[in-house]
């Protein structure tokens, strides 16, 4: 099959989900991906695709003309992230690749993939991996953002944004989200914006498919290093405002808990771009920052707990998944833990209020043979249901339906035209 990836970043060992599909696509398809690059280390990222044998053409985006793109949608009803992604030349870029070359299906990741290829959605075979619901993020944040600032974008983008995706539904027939969570929000969107009222939910979620993520089983599996005695973690991008929100709340509700019957505990943050706000927490000499790293294993490797308390989230959390198969247990926010089929008390466990975080850890950190059980309970989870083979093989079967739609679409419309 002959796959065009259309991504508004060069997927990376950060951006995982695009990551994970296209290094099994790689092995018994021909892709080509074409992404926006706005950084010196979304140019790292490409090469380091290039290195691993991919075609990779790539669209060099100015980050101040798409804040101009952005700033000038406020005065339109366009989401403010869908006009900072718009490219017209991006845009003419994939379209002059479909030209050049007959691809079998064109995938496109994320709401800011999407905003570029208008275009295409008549003349390709196209899957829409929208990832998340993005105003289903967005309602979140309004009330749990970690600032009066994020809270105020989110309350201002929210009506822009279900307007957006519940237009693309409309008429994208083809869409993938990673939870059943998100699948029901897109649902919901399509009840408010424009379909049949009385539909069932069924019929209005013909064509969202729940395609949850992976891990690279191989890359991130238990490794041989000594735990760090009464270590915490938590891992994630710290520029996105989900993971400053639920750092703040682990240091400043959680932790001061935990310390009451354990002071010695330690607590490390890892992940890159902390904001200030976050690089002071390290102000307690118990807890680390870490910023950036190349390789953040072996820093939830050596935990004894991974806490996860998203205080508000969407999709699946891809921190917890690669926790859970490097053999560290995990304590999660139960409202994230309902996108994943792991069970608690057996694969992880979970917690609502901050109370119950602080009494679920201690329990961990006292109870070895309990550690033990999660490890390997969690590592097995992981094996069963999120591995990127078994994920990737759901992927290829909606690109083959994606495929024979279009045929079908294709062939009805030349008949027509015909007659």
């Amino acid at each position: 099959m002959r796959i065009l990836f259309v991504s508004p970043y060069p997927p990376s060992r950060i951006r995982v989900r695009g990551y994970g599909l296209l290094s099994q696509l790689q092995a018994k398809h021909e892709v080509t991906i074409a992404a926006q690059c706005a950084s010196e280390q979304e140019q790292a990222d490409v090469e380091a695709l290039r290195k691993q044998g991919f075609e990779v053409v790539v669209v060099d985006e100015s980050k101040r003309q798409a804040a101009m793109r952005s700033g000038m949608a406020a005065l339109s009803a366009l989401p403010l992230q869908v006009a900072y992604a718009r490219s017209a030349r991006f845009t003419r870029a994939v379209q002059q690749l479909c030209a050049q070359r007959a691809f079998d299906v064109v995938h496109v990741e994320h709401l800011r993939g999407i905003a570029s290829m208008g275009p295409l959605f008549e003349t390709q075979p196209l899957v829409w991996d929208a990832v998340d619901c993005i105003s289903l993020l967005s309602k979140h944040t309004m009330t749990a953002g970690p600032s009066a600032s994020v809270r105020a974008v989110a309350r201002f983008e929210l009506k822009r944004t279900q307007r957006y995706e519940a237009s693309m539904l409309e008429v994208l027939s083809h869409v993938v989200v990673t939870s059943e969570r998100d699948r029901q929000a897109m649902i919901d969107l399509r009840r408010l914006h424009g379909a049949d009222a009385t539909s069932s939910d069924e019929a209005l979620g013909s064509g969202i498919h729940v395609l949850p993520n992976g891990v690279d089983l191989d890359y991130f599996h238990p490794l041989s290093q000594e735990k760090q005695p009464l270590n915490l973690v938590f891992s994630g991008k710290m520029s996105y405002h989900a993971n400053v929100a639920t750092a703040l709340y682990l240091s400043q509700q959680i932790m001061p808990l935990i310390w009451q019957r354990r002071p010695e505990a330690t607590l490390t943050i890892v992940g890159s771009k902390p904001p200030k706000v976050i690089q002071n927490m390290a102000s307690d000499a118990r807890v680390t920052v870490t910023g950036y790293v190349d390789d953040l294993r072996s820093y939830v490797g050596r935990a004894q707990v991974m806490l996860s308390p998203m205080v508000y989230s969407v999709g699946i959390q891809n921190k917890v998944l690669e926790a859970m198969a490097l053999g560290t247990p995990v304590v999660v926010a139960a409202q994230a833990a309902e996108a994943l089929s792991a069970r608690a008390g057996r694969d992880l466990l979970t917690a609502e209020t901050a109370q119950e975080f602080a009494q679920e850890t201690l329990r961990l950190l006292e109870d070895g043979a309990l550690r033990d059980t999660l490890s390997q309970c969690g590592r097995a989870y992981v094996e069963r249901h999120h591995d990127w083979n078994i994920v990737t093989d759901q992927l290829i079967d909606i690109y083959e339906r994606a495929i024979d739609a279009f045929s079908r679409k294709t062939f009805q419309g030349s008949r027509r035209g015909g007659n």
